[in-house]
């Protein structure tokens, strides 16, 4: 059901779908690292937050923005063959 779905929905809009999720993922994995390694104390800051929004903020911020490049980037280079 969900293929048939999927399947339905315009060939551009699926490009743009699968282009944001991809660079979501990407961002979220980028943050992880960040985190991970303590670049800029970001680790240690975030440690400190007990209510997790801070966290929770950072990830939605961070993935929306690198779906929005990855999507304008894969958009841009449409002509190119």
């Amino acid at each position: 059901m969900l293929r048939r779905w999927w399947m339905s929905l315009p060939k551009l809009i699926r490009f743009m779908l699968v282009h944001i999720a991809n660079g979501m993922a990407i961002g979220c994995v980028f943050l992880l690292v960040l985190i991970h390694w303590d670049v800029g104390g970001l680790g240690t800051v975030l440690a400190r937050d007990h209510s997790g929004l801070a966290t929770l903020v950072l990830f939605v911020q961070t993935a929306l923005t690198f779906g929005a490049v990855s999507m304008g980037v894969a958009v841009m280079n449409l002509g190119d063959d």
